[in-house]
């Protein structure tokens, strides 16, 4: 059983991972553009493009191990 919930965790580290690497390159490649529009007077106003956060959770390891 210990097997599977440390395989599970694993899994979840690496969606994290994965979810963290999506954040960074939309938020470098995408969004640093999108942002300028607000400058260009061509974003509707009052709309802001908000700050995406990685997530900062780690998955607790079972004891005994």
């Amino acid at each position: 059983m210990a097997d599977h919930w440390n395989r599970m965790g694993k899994a979840l580290e690496r969606a994290v991972e994965a979810y963290n690497a999506a954040v960074g390159s939309l938020e470098a490649r995408v969004l640093v553009t999108a942002r300028k529009f607000a400058d260009l007077k061509t974003a509707p106003l009052g709309v802001e493009i908000a700050k995406l956060e990685p997530v900062e959770k780690s998955v607790r390891a079972a004891q005994g191990e």
